[in-house]
């Protein structure tokens, strides 16, 4: 079985040039010499992650004030349940790329980690201007905390936490293609029925400038599928079995803990959401990420 080894700081016996460059378990100098690029999508995908830079406080939400004691009942709870589960998403993500980028050794890609735990954070910080600036004190905890409470947010942030805390325990190959496919699936599947609630809310001229938020988030997101689809590629064997099943196996999981989520937190009431509109988008999305 191949080992997975880490990245050293700086090797003096490294080599650099493209032919010796490799993305996992390379011989690389640890210098950024990204003047040599052997995975060409990586700098493209720098500039497009760069040039995406915003910080949420530009975003002016007084008008959003008014609305948001517009929401029906079942609109604002769901509203404080997706801010909660998209809270632990981003929070996992700020704490586990790390964790990933030290064993990529192509600096090209090593980066695109970099970059991306640095765009969950402003996402992290993004909800957190959310909260400070739409509710009180004691329910800004509250939200924090939903996952204590209920038991499908808590099934859901254990599964992803989970593939990721193996390749923690145990720094195997096999652990590693784990917590890189729940990543993919994480980014490609988890977050969409959020985002569409929110999109859903702004048609309707309520919190809109909450949804703006949401589209630079979800911009950011999409890139980051690219990023994990690319590696993906280049790391995974998709004829091999082993392979293709923990990718399969990951993606299903989601999709159907994010129909399950769908139909609990919107289900039929929320105006332009149905449990068959849930249903239908997520299994719509499952087979888009499949598409390798």
């Amino acid at each position: 079985m191949i080992e997975l080894t880490q990245k050293k700081i700086f090797d003096e016996l490294g080599d650099d040039s493209q032919t010796a460059r490799q993305l996992i378990n390379g011989n690389a100098t640890g210098i950024l010499n990204l003047n040599s690029v052997k995975y060409q999508w990586a700098p493209k995908l720098y500039k497009i992650m760069v040039n995406n830079f915003w910080i949420p406080e530009k975003i002016s939400l007084v008008d959003d004030k008014v609305t948001i004691k517009e929401l029906t009942k079942d609109e604002m709870e769901a509203f404080k349940n997706t801010l909660s589960f998209l809270i632990a998403l981003d929070s996992m993500q700020v704490s586990n790329l790390p964790n990933l980028g030290d064993y990529i050794t192509a600096p090209e890609v090593g980066g695109l980690f970099t970059i991306q735990a640095f765009q969950e954070l402003i996402h992290s910080q993004s909800y957190q201007y959310l909260l400070q600036e739409l509710f009180p004190n004691v329910e800004r905890e509250e939200i924090y905390n939903y996952w204590r409470n209920n038991a499908l947010l808590l099934k859901r942030n254990k599964f992803i936490a989970g593939q990721y805390q193996k390749f923690i325990d145990d720094k195997s190959i096999v652990n590693f293609k784990t917590a890189l496919a729940a990543n993919f699936a994480l980014e490609s599947i988890y977050f969409y029925n959020g985002f569409q609630f929110f999109y859903q809310l702004a048609a309707r001229n309520k919190v809109a400038n909450v949804a703006k938020m949401i589209k630079y988030i979800e911009n950011d997101e999409v890139i980051h599928v690219n990023m994990f689809a690319n590696i993906i590629r280049e790391i995974f064997d998709i004829n091999n079995e082993g392979d293709r099943r923990i990718l399969l196996d990951n993606i299903t999981e989601a999709a159907e803990q994010e129909i399950e989520w769908g139909k609990e937190i919107y289900g039929d009431r929320i105006l332009g959401i149905s449990q068959e509109s849930t249903e239908g988008y997520v299994k719509y999305l499952a087979n888009q990420r499949t598409k390798l």
